[in-house]
C-alpha cells in the first residue's frame, strides 16, 4: 500500500542523523535513509520490499515486540545483519502510523554496539572483583601468587598490555617493582627500580596522591622523563598510574600500560584500577599482618618455653630448699625446734607445688587450683602421719583459676591453716576431720578451713602470738581479702577475696 507523499517527505527529510525505516504493516520495508544504507552496508535497492526479518537475527519474538513498541512506545533490542552478515545490536524506537485503513510502522534505529561492548566491559570488571574479593590468595596472604592473580585479572580486564605494581621506599627516592606482568608472555618479568633522581617531574605528581593519566605518554610532559630509559626499551604508550594506599597513605601505585599505541583511559578504566589498588592494599596488609603473627606466635612460643623452664628451675631451687631444711632438722633432737622446721619445710613444698603445676599445665599465666589443693592436701597428710591418730580430710572445691601471684599466697594460707588444724585441733583425741571449702560467687572467691575439735576464743583475727597466723593474717592482705574466724563445733577460718585473674 503506497504512503502518501505528503507524510512520506515528512518523515524521510535527509538530515535525521539517526536511521531511518519505513515499514508496511507485514513488516516489509518501504523506504530506508542513507544513514540507515550506512549502518546495514548495503543500499536501499537490496532492501526495499524485503520483509525486515531477513535482517533479524535470532530473535523469533521480533514481530511480537514490535506490536507491543508499536501500541506502548516501547524500544526493541535486537541484532541486524548486512548481507555480508555481520550482526549489529541495535535500538529501535517504534512509531505506529494510521492513515486510513493502511498501518504503517517507522523505525528509528541507533546503533547499539558500542554500548553494549561497555556493558560487556563492565561486566567483565565486576566478575573480576568479585573473584579478586574471593581469592583464598590474597586472604592467607600468599604475598607473590596473590600479586600475580591480581595483576593478571587487571590485564585481562582492561585489555592493557602490561600491569605492575611498585612500592616507594621509606624516603621515597626510589620506587620498586612488586609485580611486572606482561600480557603477551603470561608472567611476571623483571623490572628494575626507578630513582627520583633520575625523574624529579615524575615523582613529584606521586605528591599530589592523585590518578596520573597519560594517554599518548612518549609525547606527554608529565611521563617525557621517563622516555628514554622506561617508555621507548617496553614500548610504552599510554600509562595510567592509580595511588595504592594503606590506612590512609599512600605506599606506591599501580600502572597499567598500552604498548599497541595511545589510548584514552575512561572513567570505567580508573574506577576499575581503583579497585585493583585496593586488592593490590588489601594483599599487601595481610601479608604483613601474618608475618607478624607468626613472629609474635614465634616469640610467644619462646616465651612459654623460657617461663615454663623459670618455673622448673625455681621448683627445682624450692626443692634443693628443702632437702637443705631437711639436713639441718637432722641435727636437731628436740620435738619444738623440730616442729619448726617441719613448717618450714612444708610452706617452701607448697611454693613449689605451685611452679610444678604451671610448669605442667599449659596455660602459664593462670593455674587450676581444684588441682594444685589436692598436691597440698597430699603432701600435708604425709607430713603429719600418726599412725595412732585418723585425720579425714572432706573437700568441696569449684575448678577455679588463679592468677600466679593470688595461687601462692593462696597456697600459703592453706598450708598455714591445715597445718594449725593438725597441730592444735585434736590434742588429746585419736580421730578428727577436716572440711576444705573453695567456691566463686559473682568474682569473689570464699576460702572456708574448718574442723571439729576444740577451737579457742572467736573474734576477727588481727593479732597473734602465734607465728603461723601472723603469716596467715599478712598473706590474707596481700591478697586484698578479709579474713574470719567462728567458733561452733570447732574451729572455722573464712577468708573472702576478689577473684582478678588478669593482674
Amino acid at each position: 500500500m503506497p504512503l502518501s507523499s505528503s507524510l512520506f517527505n515528512k518523515l524521510v527529510l535527509e538530515h535525521f542523523k539517526e536511521s531511518v525505516v519505513i515499514l508496511d504493516e507485514q513488516l516489509h520495508i518501504l523506504f530506508v535513509n542513507p544513514v540507515f544504507e550506512r549502518l546495514i552496508g548495503t543500499t536501499s535497492e537490496n532492501l526495499l520490499n524485503r520483509s525486515v526479518l531477513d535482517l533479524v537475527v535470532g530473535d523469533d519474538l521480533f514481530p511480537e515486540k514490535m506490536q507491543i513498541a508499536s501500541q506502548s512506545e516501547a524500544r526493541v533490542y535486537t541484532y541486524l545483519k548486512s548481507p555480508e552478515r555481520h550482526s549489529r545490536n541495535v535500538r529501535i524506537r517504534v512509531s505506529r502510523i494510521e492513515q486510513g485503513s493502511d498501518v504503517f510502522f517507522l523505525l528509528h534505529i541507533k546503533d547499539n554496539t558500542k554500548n553494549k561492548i561497555i556493558d560487556y566491559e563492565v561486566l567483565r570488571k565486576t566478575l573480576t572483583v568479585e573473584i579478586l574479593s574471593k581469592s583464598r590468595k590474597i586472604r592467607d596472604g600468599k604475598l607473590e601468587e596473590a600479586i600475580f592473580e591480581i595483576l593478571e585479572m587487571a590485564s585481562l580486564s582492561t585489555g592493557a598490555e602490561r600491569v605492575n605494581a611498585w612500592l616507594f621506599d621509606d624516603n621515597r627516592a626510589r620506587i620498586t617493582c612488586i609485580g611486572n606482568y606482561d600480557y603477551r608472555s603470561k608472567k611476571l618479568l623483571p623490572q628494575v627500580d626507578l630513582p627520583r633522581i633520575a625523574m624529579p617531574n615524575y615523582f613529584k605528581l606521586f605528591e599530589t596522591e592523585k590518578i596520573i593519566l597519560s594517554s599518548d605518554s612518549q609525547n606527554d610532559e608529565k611521563t617525557i622523563e621517563l622516555l628514554r630509559d622506561y617508555l621507548l626499551p617496553n614500548g610504552i604508550r599510554a600509562m595510567m598510574d592509580i595511588p595504592i594506599r594503606i590506612e590512609g597513605e599512600m605506599i606506591g601505585v599501580v600502572c597499567f600500560e598500552e604498548t599497541e599505541g595511545p589510548r584514552i583511559w575512561r572513567i570505567q578504566d580508573q574506577q576499575f584500577a581503583l579497585i585493583i589498588a585496593q586488592m593490590l592494599s588489601l594483599a599487601l596488609e595481610t601479608h604483613e599482618k601474618l608475618k607478624v603473627r607468626k613472629e609474635l606466635e614465634q616469640s610467644l612460643k619462646e616465651q612459654k618455653t623460657l617461663l615454663r623452664e623459670i618455673h622448673h628451675r625455681v621448683k627445682n631451687n624450692l626443692a634443693i630448699m628443702t632437702s637443705l631444711v631437711n639436713l639441718q632438722s637432722d641435727r636437731v633432737k628436740d620435738p619444738y625446734h623440730q616442729g619448726l622446721f617441719a613448717d618450714t619445710r612444708n610452706r617452701i613444698a607448697s611454693m613449689a607445688s605451685v611452679h610444678e603445676v604451671l610448669y605442667n599445665s599449659k596455660n602459664l599465666s593462670s593455674i587450676n587450683f581444684k588441682s594444685f589443693l589436692s598436691t597440698i592436701l597430699i603432701q600435708l597428710q604425709g607430713s603429719f602421719y600418726d599412725p595412732d591418730k585418723v585425720i579425714t580430710l572432706d573437700t568441696d572445691i569449684e575448678d577455679i583459676s588463679l592468677n600466679i601471684s593470688t595461687a601462692i599466697p593462696l597456697a600459703l594460707i592453706v598450708n598455714e591453716l591445715i597445718t594449725n588444724c593438725y597441730k592444735h585441733a585434736f590434742k588429746g583425741r585419736d580421730k578428727g576431720a577436716i572440711h576444705i571449702s573453695l567456691k566463686e560467687h559473682f568474682g569473689f572467691i570464699t576460702l572456708i578451713i574448718k574442723d571439729d575439735g576444740e577451737g579457742y576464743e572467736p573474734g576477727r583475727i588481727r593479732h597473734t602470738e602465734s607465728l603461723g597466723l601472723d603469716i596467715f593474717n599478712g598473706l590474707v592482705e596481700q591478697i586484698n581479702g578479709q579474713a574470719f574466724y567462728t567458733k561452733d563445733t570447732g574451729s572455722e577460718h573464712r577468708v573472702v577475696f576478689e577473684n582478678t585473674p588478669n593482674n
